[in-house]
């Protein structure tokens, strides 16, 4: 488009830059800045080509923005920003106007943008807060304008001075005369002014004369500083026609000044002219013969000057003209050795006596103090450039006994000396360098009075948070005048903070020996600026100081005798006094600061960068350490911001976090991860930070993401979310009882709970596990309530004083004391679930439902399942009927939704959390209390949703935790199946059973018309006394969706069960389990007959809602189906005797879904054993296989469990039935093993905390002594030796046995494999041979090995400690294994150098290791073979066995949830046998001759003890008799001895093996 039509694209881009104005979009935020900044860009650019296009649409806008009709304070604003916005695009536009433009462009900038520029020049308004800069911006214009077009601008110009020789007195307008103030003028257009003013002086009237002066000497100044050069070249080649000029306007100007008055007026442009003038000047100066006026000019500005007899006017001229004169002197080369000089030094003398007075300082009167100051600035600069080694007047100023304004006029000097663009000539400012303490102390002094008067004058309180301002009444304080001496002090902190910024080397230089205190003083000082929200231009150029004061090559200047101790000593101090205001919201410009920190933060890293070697020297000190956390706190703070570019800001400002960690590390050569443990996600953080989000939701849902992903909890994350609950607390308040009218008024609450549930769960990690409060919302009115607790209180004005049952508190059962903020944050969460506040409530409900839902930690899954899980429990703790009530309702269905997003939401991490805590209770009463709420509606809603949240947990049935999965199940699908065909029995209420019956009989009638239907049609309609369509529609499809979710989540639910009856209902197993796999198959037969004649009556009725229904029956079958292949493939030998029969019905129909309903069973690859008359043998041959599995890492999972959950009045049994069990699969050692490894650490260590145990010279830190830490490494080494060594009475018996085991295996093994002579000569010789120190050395090395050092190494991992050691204590915990493995070993230390000294210590403690190790080794007598029989599974073990596993499956579900490994070990080996106990029933229920394993007494029989005596159970031929199964014994005889039944029909023709036994008493 800008290559084929320019003019449209052009005109588009001027129509953007428009529309985007603040008077038109509104108040400006970051987005909308960034591009008006680009617009004006792309218009500065495209001037160059289209200029006149670009002129006109600028000037066009202006003039529309002009007229504009605004009203309110904001709407002002936005115009003066807008007016701003389009001047300095024009002057930026014009100042790049190229020299060939047309006349016609010269001609339309005349007529339409030079009238709107002088608008705003001539409408000065005083006391106008912006007209002061739109007059700057303006001229500004005019000055650019100028630069191309000065003819136009000088024909304006002429015209009006034309125009102002004809008028009369009364009506002068010097307007545009006053143009001459504003514009560019060189050498040449100085000359044409001059002419033009000439010729017409005379004619003017007196108010035209004067501001032709005022405006001539401003236009010379003009010329003088923009083109330095072409006045220099005045005095080296004078310009006779100038010099003519001004002569003639000398004299015209000195006939104008007649009285003292006019003379006064017209004296600073004499001099000027004067000046203009180099060879009368010089004749004046040598006094040659010149003109009388001048040289009497020259002599009363003399005798004015000294004061000599004239008045007060003309001495205050006199001072003008002399300083002027000074001043343009300064322009001349001194080595030209101008004749100006001699007259300026005839003056300068008196001149500084005049200004620089502390007895009578230079005044002309109140309304002159800013001309005054303007004044005695050009003179300081002046004479510091004509002569800079006369400090007379500077220490004048400098004099704390002088008046503020003196200081002042100093500091002023000192910024102009070092801003203006220098001539080569002039002075640097390092020539007053050596004042730089003076000028600190200045400094000090006028920030004490500053501080001292902002504290008195302190606003009662600051803004807590960057969005909810308190809503309270307060007092209302009126602006005092302020006194001139505070708001002096103030400009002089303003003056001099903008010195720093200029050169901050001025301030930092010679500072004596204490350079470190006074740079943290001046620093630290500018900090405290910061922050002053009421003084925007000072916090702007504090800021603008600390940042030049912090690049690399500043910061060396800080201490240049130790520059890195001494950077992280004052840094460190910023950095913590900023931060702690950032976190407290303290400031409106919280953002900038935040911007500002950043650039802080990258000039710190450039410098530590430079000096990376060294980077870390000085940076131990504790300032540093809490200026970090500190950093880190205010980050997080800033992520939950409403301010988007605030949370980008903050997180690019982790980058720069991690690049110190980076550099620091790098120095010690040490892993990143000991400065920032959360380094990855960090960096993480920062990418995301450059990459442009989609919107402000979307960046807090990463936000959100990362902060879940965060690991390790340090001090800044911790408080960090500390202080934000502490706000997210008073915002609720606020919220509550003042709520917004909009919702994304409360942006920021919302942000903030999403922050406090994502980063809760690493802040849980460093507490202690808390006892989880018991939370209950308040249900119904208080009268009603049952099961809840008290509301928060009516002092919050919370929820409960705007809506019923809106607050809530701590359950009765949970003291206050014991709650940590993390639990109350949850309770109060689950308060706000069911927030009956009539403004907010809805908004505050769906947000917690997302929020914790979806954003919640997966580490605070567990103390939330259990929140609700109470909270629900309450509901059924009284006596008499549930509570039913809206908010138990509102509560319940909050909670599931809650539960379905996070079991939706695959969250990282929250596969390890779901299963530490159960759910079963919790969705076994949200059953039981949605059962009971009818069936209208929004309760058949509900209930849709619970069993799709019942079809999502067993998706997720891996990841959670069931202690009682097989009972929980089978209870599931009996409430669940209720709900099909709307059969619950506990909908009683005469509407459902109508509507039971309509549904009923429309399915049989299949479309025809009935009488019956009609009537309950007219039933239905009588009840609600609404239309027919509008009852029955809602109602029909939301029962046909809870069918469609019902059977939905049945089939999840029936996958692999085995049905389960009550207990206690005195029927036998098999046949309870037939009578209920018959109820639910004769349901799901019920259900598909339904569907199949709905679906035949469609066929007849075709309609698009007919056609959606046909979709949806036919879903519901599939799921029908498929609920009646997983019941009759998880329970073959119960069902198939009632589902067989099936396949022979004489309906086609009811044989094809047999068929169908076999075909998937097969597919799934359903196993017919259990149909086996072994089956019960085979069930608890395979639950004695579950019990002695091993893991991969050696682990017993369910043994272990067993162990740890067994009530200890069954000890022994236990003991007896795993030891035979393990002993006859050869795995006694591994059980031993895993028994007593913790043992062996846990019982007779203490762990004793010492500061420093480094030994290794390589790693020592500075501050370490390696002779103190190898004292504190033997001394921690011999309290553990001597305490183990005197344990050998209190070791483990078990531990006593493995080893006496392990010395007799070595003894047994060494001798197996020595020659015949070395039998010969005995054991102990081999044993000798192989361990010369000792052959007792080899158990003590294993027993170390193994058992101790472990443990002493790894406290955490092996359960001694609740928390990991620190690295230091890590450290010397394996320096002292080290140390104890090798006197074990009886070995000295010979390859590490710095482990040599301990060898002393080492071998003095050979011999009392070797008593310890012959102690526990030697209980039992040594024997030459090792000679162990193996036990004999009984019956009575194996029925053991399963009361025990069933009597405590519970709680063995719960110890594996909770234990540490359960990862590592998963889920199958429960669910294996939670479904093999499921198989096998009760233990009671269990008939006695179903099994070869019949034998109840637990003790062991004469025929067991005769078996295990002669080891029967190891013969071949028992084997073989046993695999053929034509044996199995039940019951005893009257005498008690046992009972064998011989099968004739499984023994074969041929002949039977034949055991032979020992004679034995029968």
């Amino acid at each position: 488009m800008a290559a084929h039509k320019p003019v449209e694209w052009v005109q588009a881009v001027i129509n953007r830059f428009d529309e985007q104005l603040p008077i038109k979009a509104g108040q400006q935020n970051t987005h909308t800045k960034v591009s008006t900044e680009h617009n004006k860009e792309c218009l500065i650019n495209i001037s160059k080509y289209k200029f006149s296009l670009v002129i006109s649409g600028l000037t066009n806008i202006l003039k529309n923005v002009n007229n504009m009709r605004i009203f309110g304070e904001a709407a002002e604003k936005n115009l003066y920003l807008s007016q701003l916005i389009i001047l300095d695009t024009l002057e930026k536009c014009l100042a790049g106007q190229s020299k060939d433009c047309l006349r016609l462009d010269e001609t339309m900038l005349v007529k339409q943008l030079l009238p709107e520029i002088c608008h705003f020049i001539h409408t000065y308004r005083e006391g106008h807060p912006h007209a002061l800069e739109l007059r700057a911006s303006a001229s500004g214009v005019l000055f650019s304008l100028s630069c191309n077009n000065f003819n136009a601008v000088f024909s304006r110009i002429s015209t009006r001075l034309q125009e102002l020789t004809v008028c009369s007195e009364d009506n002068v307008d010097v307007h545009d005369i006053e143009l001459i103030q504003y514009i560019n003028v060189n050498c040449s257009k100085l000359k044409r002014l001059l002419q033009e003013t000439v010729f017409k002086f005379k004619a003017l009237k007196k108010p035209a004369q004067l501001s032709v002066i005022n405006s001539l000497e401003k236009a010379f100044w003009n010329w003088v500083e923009n083109y330095p050069d072409e006045f220099t070249a005045l005095y080296q080649r004078p310009q006779p026609d100038m010099a003519e000029c001004a002569e003639k306007l000398f004299d015209l100007v000195d006939s104008f000044a007649e009285s003292a008055k006019r003379k006064a007026a017209v004296w600073p442009l004499q001099i000027i002219l004067l000046i203009l003038c180099p060879e009368i000047t010089q004749n004046l100066c040598r006094e040659e013969e010149s003109k009388v006026n001048k040289k009497l000019f020259l002599e009363n500005l003399r005798k004015a000057l000294a004061g000599h007899g004239v008045g007060k006017q003309l001495t205050e001229s006199a001072a003008i003209a002399c300083v002027k004169l000074c001043k343009a002197s300064t322009f001349i080369n001194w080595e030209d050795h101008s004749v100006i000089f001699l007259l300026v030094q005839s003056i300068v003398v008196d001149l500084k006596a005049l200004l620089f007075n502390p007895a009578k300082p230079f005044s002309r009167g109140a309304g002159s103090q800013s001309a005054d100051v303007d004044l005695m600035i050009d003179c300081f600069v002046s004479c510091f450039r004509i002569n800079p080694h006369n400090h007379q007047h500077f220490k004048v100023c400098l004099a704390s006994s002088s008046p503020p304004i003196f200081h002042f006029v100093l500091v002023n000097s000192l910024h102009r000396i070092i801003t203006n663009s220098p001539l080569d000539w002039w002075p640097k400012i390092d020539a007053v360098y050596c004042y730089s303490g003076e000028l600190r102390s200045m400094f000090a002094d006028a920030l004490g009075r500053v501080m001292q008067s902002c504290s008195t004058h302190a606003p009662l309180r600051m803004t807590p948070s960057l969005t909810f301002k308190e809503k309270m009444t307060s007092l209302k304080f009126k602006e005092k005048t302020t006194d001139l001496d505070t708001k002096s002090h103030k400009h002089l902190v303003l003056a001099m903070v903008k010195l720093i910024h200029a050169d901050p080397k001025l301030m930092l230089h010679k500072q004596g020996q204490e350079v470190q205190i006074t740079t943290a003083e001046l620093i630290t000082g500018l900090v405290q600026l910061v922050p002053f929200s009421n003084m925007t231009e000072i916090s702007q150029e504090a800021m603008e100081a600390l940042l030049v004061l912090h690049q690399p090559e500043t910061i060396e200047l800080w201490n240049p005798d130790a520059p890195i101790e001494t950077f992280w000593d004052i840094s460190s101090q910023v950095l913590y006094l900023i931060c702690k205001k950032l976190i407290g919201h303290q400031m409106i410009n919280s953002t900038e600061i935040l911007k500002w920190l950043r650039e802080i933060l990258i000039c710190w890293n450039k410098f530590l960068l430079k000096n990376k070697e060294c980077a870390t020297q000085g940076s131990g000190i504790p300032i540093c350490r809490q200026a970090q956390t500190k950093l880190e706190v205010c980050l997080y703070m800033f992520l939950w911001s409403p301010d988007m570019e605030a949370v980008l800001v903050a997180m690019s400002c982790f980058r720069h976090l991690c690049e110190e960690a980076d550099i620091r590390c790098a120095a010690d050569e040490v892993p990143v991860q000991s400065i920032l443990p959360n380094y990855n996600t960090f960096m993480e953080f920062a990418s995301v930070s450059n990459v442009m989000s989609t919107g402000r939701s979307a960046l807090q849902k990463r936000v959100m993401a990362l902060l879940r992903r965060i690991e390790h909890p340090t001090a800044g994350n911790t408080e960090a979310w500390e202080d934000t609950h502490a706000k997210w607390e008073q915002a609720t308040k606020l919220i509550l009882n003042y709520p917004k009218t909009k919702i994304e008024d409360g942006q920021e609450w919302i942000n903030m709970t999403g922050f406090l549930c994502a980063l809760g769960g690493v802040c849980l990690q460093q507490r202690s596990t808390p006892s989880l409060a018991t939370y209950s919302p308040p249900m119904g009115p208080p009268s009603e309530r049952k099961g809840s607790m008290a509301s928060m209180g009516s002092g919050e004005g919370g929820c409960m004083a705007a809506g019923a049952g809106a607050g809530a508190g701590v359950g009765a059962g949970a003291g206050a004391g014991a709650e940590t903020p993390l639990s109350r944050f949850l309770d109060r969460l689950l308060s706000l679930m069911v927030c009956g506040h009539e403004k907010v409530g809805l908004q505050i409900r769906t947000n917690v439902k997302d929020l914790v839902g979806l954003e919640l930690s997966p580490a605070l899954y567990p103390m939330l399942f259990n929140k609700l899980k109470n909270s629900i429990s309450r509901f059924f703790d009284a006596q008499g009927p549930v509570p039913i009530n809206d908010t138990n309702t509102q509560f319940v269905e909050q909670t599931i939704a809650i539960m379905k997003n996070l079991l939706d939401n695959h969250t990282e991490g929250s596969s390890e959390h779901l299963g530490q805590a159960s759910i079963e209770t919790m969705m076994l009463n949200l059953v039981r209390y949605v059962r009971i709420l009818g069936n209208m509606v929004h309760a058949i809603q509900i209930k849709t949703k619970l069993c799709q949240l019942v079809e999502v947990m067993m998706a997720r049935r891996d990841d959670l935790s069931f202690c009682q999965e097989m009972k929980f199940r089978n209870k599931m699908v009996e409430y669940l199946t209720d709900w099909v065909m709307g059969t619950s029995n506990q909908a009683a209420d005469d509407d459902v059973k109508c509507l039971t019956r309509f549904r009923t009989m429309e399915a049989k009638s299949n479309g025809r018309p009935a009488t019956a239907i009609e009537a309950l049609w007219l039933e239905l309609q009588s009840k609600s006394g609404l239309g027919l369509g509008v009852v029955l529609e809602p109602m029909f499809v939301s029962t046909r969706d809870l069918d469609q979710a019902s059977m939905e989540a049945v089939v999840s639910l029936l996958a692999g069960l085995p049905l389960q009856p009550e207990e206690g209902d005195g029927v036998e197993l098999m046949e309870a389990k037939s009578q209920l796999f018959l109820k639910y198959f004769t349901l799901f037969m019920n259900l598909l007959n339904d569907c199949s004649e709905i679906a035949e009556d469609d066929g007849q009725q075709v309609g698009g809602r007919k056609r959606g229904m046909s979709r949806r029956l036919a879903s519901l079958r599939h799921y029908t189906v498929l609920a009646m292949s997983n019941l009759l493939n998880a329970n073959v030998d119960s069902g198939l005797m009632h589902s067989i029969g099936l396949g022979y019905h004489k309906d086609l129909q009811t044989r094809a879904t047999f068929m169908e309903v076999l075909t998937k069973i097969l597919q799934q690859g359903t196993e017919f054993d259990t149909l086996a008359e072994t089956v019960l043998a085979d069930r608890f041959e395979r639950l004695v296989e579950l019990v002695t599995m091993m893991g991969d890492q050696g682990e017993l999972p369910i043994a272990m469990a067993l162990a740890n959950v067994v009530p200890c009045s069954q000890w022994d049994e236990l003991a007896r039935v795993l030891v035979t069990l393990f002993d006859s699969r050869h795995l006694l050692y591994q059980l031993l093993w895993n028994m007593f490894s913790k043992c062996a650490g846990g019982s007779h260590q203490p762990l004793l905390v010492i500061p420093h145990f480094e030994v290794d010279p390589t790693r020592l830190e500075p501050s370490e002594s390696l002779e103190e830490n190898q004292r504190n490494l033997l001394q921690i080494t011999d309290q553990f030796f001597l305490a183990i060594i005197k344990s050998s009475c209190e070791f483990p018996p078990q531990l006593r046995s493995v080893c006496h085991c392990l010395y007799q295996a070595t003894c047994h093994s060494l001798l197996s494999k020595a020659t015949v002579k070395d039998r010969k000569e005995g054991k102990r010789a081999v044993v000798s041979q192989r361990f010369p120190q000792n052959s007792i050395a080899a158990v003590g090395s294993a027993m170390f090995l193994r058992f101790i050092n472990p443990a002493i190494v790894s406290p955490y991992e092996t359960g001694i400690l609740d928390k990991k050691p620190p690295p230091k204590i890590e450290r010397g915990l394996k320096l002292m294994s080290k140390i104890l493995q090798s006197i074990a070993n009886h070995v000295l230390f010979t390859k590490e150098e710095h482990m040599r000294p301990f060898n002393d210590f080492v071998k003095s403690n050979f011999d009392a290791a070797r008593r310890f190790f012959l102690d526990i080794a030697s209980d039992s007598p040594p024997s030459d073979s090792v000679n162990h029989s193996l036990s004999f599974i009984s019956d009575g073990n194996v029925l053991a066995l399963h009361r025990l596993l069933w009597n405590n499956q519970e709680r063995i579900g719960q110890y594996l949830s909770s234990n540490r490994d359960h990862k590592a070990v998963g889920r199958r080996p429960f669910d294996k046998m939670a479904t093999l106990l499921a198989y096998l029933g009760p233990p009671e229920h269990k008939p006695v001759a179903d099994t070869h394993w019949s034998s109840l007494n637990l003790t062991s029989s004469k025929f067991e003890e005769f078996m295990t005596r002669h080891q029967v159970h190891e013969k071949e031929e028992f084997k073989a008799l046993k695999t053929l199964s034509i044996f199995y014994q039940a019951g005893t005889s009257k005498n008690g001895s046992p009972v064998f039944y011989y099968v004739a029909r499984r023994s074969g023709h041929g002949s039977l093996p034949f055991l032979e036994v020992p004679n034995s008493r029968r």
